[in-house]
């Protein structure tokens, strides 16, 4: 389309500049003093003979700039030097006459944007659409994640390679999974992007939501060959969670429990692990599944565990809720939950911020997941207190975009539940944290 319309304008101007350089010379062949002695002078002036200029002509004629008596098929001027006469298309260089100065080689005429020969007989429509249209936005949003986002999720190098390499075959054959993706990629560009921060944002939403219909559905009816692209898409969910506003509209992360439900999701993801850690599963995941296993045991295992144990972390809060709690089964819950807290305080308090990874940050909750994080749904005072010293490993982790400020609006979210009775034992954790309740 941009071909013709560009090609007809050009041709049009150059129409146009002859006609007035036609008249131009006129006027200086007939001047007035010429004409008004025509009569008497003894011998005849030649004038130029007028003619009808025509807009209709062939291509080839406009271009050598001579008349054309637009006789179709071909024109006298085609047929004399035996050439094309190009009425619907731009005729190439090849066509035109190389012996004529006035070609499209020659200096008086601009240089003409030609599109590559046709069949014959094949006639180009200049408004045909493509095919299909590119989504330039889904290609945005890959090109991002698989350049920049994959690198933001993990420290870990095989997690790293996973999230590059892996997590893309696997998106390419399941649709759920690829706007999984995207969703994530397209909050992470909305951190970046402020002037399209709105429009990034709701994108992820809707990506998120079309797939969590598909994913939701397949987890009610988990059949083994699911179970990877499910694994994949609770993950996703995870970061998604993490990264979308922390705003009570989105009820993916404020739910009608008091805690955000992406703790909830962790529940999931434990169990599809369990299912994926089978002797029997060889998939792509068997070497991530197996690398998290060695990366767990080696975090808690038997020479750092008493150490760890014997902390006085959190001594105070035990102490406090054990002089409270009459309910063996409840106290015996709670009584876990703070010993496994108190192993993770204090290996990820003893390391540097930039060696910790999303394992590490969660490791307490994959731990409880089915006795502890069941209770903050519809949380006790015990619970929420419990729940407090997490906030400060939230708080370590806020380098990664993902995670900024959720520390923060969890431990406030805390303040808010507890009554003025059970403020004092989340003491020690706001401290640490450097936070200033309002």
């Amino acid at each position: 389309m941009s071909m013709d319309h560009d090609t007809s304008t050009v041709t049009s101007n150059n129409d146009s500049s002859h006609n007035d350089s036609n008249t131009h010379c006129n006027e200086i062949l007939q001047p007035a003093s010429v004409t008004s002695l025509s009569h008497t002078a003894s011998s005849p002036v030649r004038r130029l003979r007028s003619h009808t200029k025509s807009r209709n002509g062939c291509r080839t004629c406009k271009l050598r700039k001579v008349k054309c008596d637009e006789n179709k098929p071909s024109c006298r001027n085609c047929v004399r030097l035996n050439v094309p006469c190009a009425y619907n298309r731009v005729p190439t260089a090849s066509t035109l006459p190389s012996n004529d100065p006035t070609g499209p080689t020659g200096s008086s005429t601009r240089p003409v944007a030609r599109p590559p020969p046709v069949a014959p007989n094949v006639v180009q429509s200049a408004n045909a659409a493509p095919a299909a249209d590119l989504n330039l936005v889904d290609l945005e949003l890959l090109h991002n994640f698989c350049i920049f986002t994959y690198s933001t999720l993990s420290d870990d190098s095989v997690w790293r390679d996973f999230w590059k390499c892996t997590a893309i075959r696997l998106g390419v054959r399941c649709d759920y999974v690829m706007r999984a993706i995207l969703a994530v990629s397209a909050l992470h560009m909305a951190n970046h992007q402020p002037g399209r921060r709105d429009f990034l944002v709701n994108r992820a939403i809707t990506y998120h939501q079309i797939a969590s219909r598909t994913a939701m559905r397949l987890m009610a009816d988990m059949k083994p060959e699911d179970l990877e692209n499910l694994w994949m898409f609770s993950m996703l969910t995870i970061f998604f969670a993490l990264g979308c506003p922390k705003s009570q509209d989105i009820s993916l992360l404020m739910g009608d429990s008091a805690f955000p439900d992406w703790l909830f999701l962790l529940q999931g993801i434990m169990h599809l692990h369990r299912a994926l850690n089978s002797t029997t599963y060889t998939g792509q995941l068997k070497p991530l599944v197996a690398h998290g296993e060695a990366r767990w045991k080696a975090r808690w295992n038997a020479s750092h565990a008493p150490q760890h144990e014997n902390s006085s972390l959190l001594q105070d809060l035990q102490n406090r809720i054990n002089a409270t709690i009459d309910d063996a089964s409840l106290l015996s819950i709670y009584n876990v939950a703070i010993k496994e807290l108190r192993m993770q305080l204090s290996l990820d308090l003893s390391e540097a911020p930039h060696r910790l990874d999303l394992l590490d940050a969660f490791m307490w909750q994959f731990t409880v997941s089915d006795t502890f994080l069941p209770l903050l749904k519809n949380p006790t005072q015990e619970a929420a207190a419990i729940f407090a010293p997490f906030c400060i490993i939230l708080k370590r982790f806020e380098g990664h975009w993902w995670l900024q400020g959720w520390g923060t609006v969890l431990i406030s979210k805390i303040w808010r539940i507890l009554d003025s009775v059970h403020r004092p034992w989340i003491q020690w954790a706001i401290e640490e944290m450097g936070w200033v309740p309002h």
